[in-house]
Order: structure tokens, then sequence, then C-alpha cells
């Protein structure tokens, strides 16, 4: 996520039906310190969503026009948006 702070998402696989399994790294975002998880979701239409996290997070990823996800972050009742840019 671009902006005060930073995270990445790397997508390892795809399937068919829309099931992907992903990597997510944050930086700081507000109480919570640096990690890194394992998650899954699911692709409908242009959003990805995926399921929460072991530290809590909810995240959800749209794509946009130009190669770019617009990205939703939401931990203990505080919600972080950005955007990712392909790299």
């Amino acid at each position: 996520m671009e902006g005060t702070s930073e995270a990445e998402v790397a997508v390892q696989t795809i399937s068919p039906n829309g099931q992907v399994t992903v990597t997510f790294a944050w930086s700081n975002l507000g109480d919570n310190n640096p990690g890194e998880a394992a998650g899954a979701g699911r692709i409908v239409g242009t959003t990805l969503k995926l399921g929460r996290l072991p530290n809590g997070a909810d995240i959800s990823l749209t794509m946009l026009p130009g190669e770019t996800l617009a990205g939703t972050y939401v931990l203990a009742g505080q919600t972080y948006t950005g955007t990712f840019s392909r790299q």
C-alpha cells in the first residue's frame, strides 16, 4: 500500500474457480507491528477477498485500470486503504 504505510501482496496460486493463495506483508499499521502472513481467498469479478489473516486482519483488493489494486485492510476497528502498483 502506498502512502503512510507500506504493504505487499504476492499471489501464489490461482485456480480456475477463482480460489487464490497469497502472501501478504505489512509495515507498521496503527498498533500492529510489521509482519507477513499466508492467506487464501476468492476472486469474484474484479475483487479479491481474503479470509481473515492470523493477526485478525480482513483484506480486500479490487483491480483498477492500469494494473493497480485498491486495497482495504481492516484490523481492530481501524480501516486502512491504499493502492498497490505492480512491480
